[in-house]
């Protein structure tokens, strides 16, 4: 049985590979969507292919890069950070695109769905959340449980957006609620399931003065690429303001996490602050990213978000273990706390229609009212949507969690180490000669 384990990983891979060859061979198909596609659209002529994909190899360098470095911190597993967010976010991509091909844009008459630049990027969503759970498991699950998470992940976040998005009609322009809410919790309800107390002891997490400098490299790309994410699924005076209020509100988060470093550390700063509470603005915006909540409200925003991520790496963190949830790189308190912040705005901004803009995305097969919704129909929608994130995302991953604890999926008890899953160079020892 051991010696079949080794090979799970391998096997599992090339049944995914078989199986999507065959569903996209039968169900998927290419569509060139017209420049009328777009709205608002007040620029010389092009295809929508142009006017999307600069923004979705920002996010696509969000997903592979940013991502992949933001997790490199530990000093004996960065290999296993940047490969295995390489290989998740690369299965993850395909198959997102299958499901919300399924769910979102199946045509009946036809028997296929239509694939596009949008589709692209809407899998690259699903893609972020999937390693945003990934952050709260790092380094204390193998390759092929990875994989069995995300195969099981990527229903539940897609069927959620659906239902959101198409009976709730929940504004989340820079999927807050949708991606980096759900990822948080599905995450932690997953590593309380997994987790073992002597994960507590484990020498090897750490960092070191180089391994932190790699991931402020991830923190840096998704720092200058995070307006791209909120805004690129809107189009002309919501995607200006989806740019303009991110860039505002994450370079103001970076200024409330300097501050509330300074505070909680003495005077002086914590690297593990900087590398992920600054980014903590980007996700609190998101939400209302196209809404017109003007410079002074993204400002607030991301301040206070910065603010609250920074006191949640200094005191909510090291609490989680107390009930069971050993949390590797923070999410609850980057993408968990922030996400729910985002949620809040979204309800509160909501509650006033001039502002928020919901009208423009509300169509007939939105519950309780359909395209004549009121404000305040649309506030109680844009809570049910954040309640209905939590509960299935905490649901969802509890299941999945009994899932890979099963013995034969199970993790040695060698955490944060890279020797687990790969051949190590061997050091280079120098001699030194003295005259």
């Amino acid at each position: 049985m051991l010696r079949f384990r080794k090979y799970l990983l391998a096997i599992l891979l090339l049944i995914i590979q078989i199986s999507f060859c065959f569903l996209f061979g039968f169900h998927a198909r290419y569509v060139y969507a017209p420049v009328s596609s777009v709205k608002n659209l007040t620029f010389s002529a092009v295809s929508i292919v142009e006017y999307y994909y600069p923004m979705f190899m920002d996010i696509h360098v969000m997903m592979f890069v940013g991502f992949g470095f933001l997790m490199t911190f530990l000093y004996r597993y960065s290999y296993s950070a940047i490969a295995f967010n390489f290989v998740l976010c690369a299965f993850t991509f395909e198959w997102a695109l299958l499901m919300r091909g399924y769910f979102f844009n199946w045509d009946t008459n036809g028997q296929q769905f239509a694939i596009d630049i949008k589709s692209l990027i809407t899998s690259d969503y699903v893609a972020a959340s999937i390693l945003i759970s990934m952050g709260a498991v790092l380094g204390k699950v193998n390759p092929f449980q990875l994989i069995l998470m995300a195969f099981c992940e990527v229903p539940v976040q897609v069927v959620n957006e659906w239902i959101g998005r198409t009976f709730f009609c929940a504004n989340d322009a820079g999927e807050s609620i949708f991606v980096h809410l759900f990822g948080a919790y599905f995450g932690l309800a997953v590593m309380f399931v997994l987790f073992r107390s002597d994960m507590l002891d484990s020498p090897h997490q750490k960092s070191r003065y180089t391994s932190d400098i790699f991931s402020m490299i991830g923190t840096i790309f998704l720092f200058c690429f995070w307006p791209s994410f909120n805004a690129a699924n809107t189009a002309g005076p919501e995607r200006l303001r989806a740019v303009i209020n991110t860039c505002v509100s994450i370079c103001s988060s970076v200024l409330g996490t300097f501050i509330a470093s300074s505070l909680v550390r003495r005077g002086k700063l914590d690297i593990v602050h900087v590398q992920s509470a600054t980014l903590a603005g980007g996700v609190a915006v998101g939400t209302v990213a196209a809404s017109n909540i003007g410079l002074h409200g993204a400002l607030i925003i991301g301040t206070l978000a910065g603010f609250v991520s920074t006191l949640g790496f200094y005191s909510v963190l090291p609490k989680l273990e107390v009930i069971r949830i050993h949390d590797t790189c923070g999410v609850h308190n980057l993408h968990g706390i922030p996400g729910l912040m985002s949620g809040i705005a979204g309800i509160i901004v909501a509650s006033i229609p001039e502002k928020s803009g919901f009208q423009d995305h509300l169509t007939v097969l939105c519950l309780t009212g359909g395209l004549q919704r009121s404000s305040n129909i649309q506030v109680a929608y844009q809570a049910a949507a954040v309640g209905l994130t939590l509960i299935v995302a905490i649901a969802g991953g509890l299941f999945t969690g009994v899932l890979l604890r099963l013995p034969l999926f199970s993790q040695e008890s060698q955490y944060f180490d890279d020797k687990v899953h790969w051949h190590i160079p061997k050091p280079e020892h120098t001699i030194s000669l003295k005259m």
